[in-house]
């Protein structure tokens, strides 16, 4: 009897405590909301590692990409390489057949970098400068660029210089 007694307290704990979860229901479909939002909205790549980085000076003051984004697109010519940091996001094409230390990719107005800042939705493009590989190995490649960016309608420009980056080969 003193089992029974016990065990159907015990079933009672249990019952309330699986009831009661310390949030109402509003509180609850809140926080789903609010991880849908998070996840829209967010910067899409992963973080920086030794194998995968971009960084540069803009306008004199350093530049980390905080999310990078690796081209997986194994049957194009051109890798595309991009990174966010700071608001502020940088991405440009690389053709890749027969890449080696050395060559050159120079910017212009049908091969910018693209400069993108939260300044009012402009979209600025890096039409003058160049993209110099430093490395090339079975992981990955690396090198370092330059641009200024400029927009058609807009006086404000960037310098962007002391770039470099590494990205690692489609998988």
């Amino acid at each position: 009897m003193r089992s029974t007694i016990s065990s159907l307290i015990i079933f009672g704990i249990c019952l309330l405590f699986t009831q009661c979860s310390g949030q109402t229901k509003p509180a609850v479909e809140a926080q789903k909301l609010a991880n849908k939002i998070e996840e829209k909205t967010a910067v899409p790549g992963e973080a920086p590692s030794a194998g995968m980085y971009m960084k540069a000076v803009i306008d004199g003051k350093p530049w980390t990409a905080t999310k990078l984004v690796r081209d997986e697109s194994r049957g194009s010519n051109n890798y595309r390489v991009t990174g966010t940091g700071n608001e502020t996001t940088i991405g440009f094409y690389v053709y890749i057949p027969h890449l080696k230390v050395g060559d050159v990719t120079k910017f212009y107005e049908s091969h910018v970098a693209d400069f993108i800042t939260n300044d009012d939705q402009v979209f600025y493009g890096g039409r003058t400068g160049r993209f110099v590989v430093t490395k090339v190995d079975q992981d990955g490649f690396e090198g370092n660029f330059s641009f200024t960016a400029t927009s058609s309608g807009v006086s404000k420009k960037f310098e962007v210089t002391e770039g470099s980056l590494r990205f690692p080969w489609a998988r």
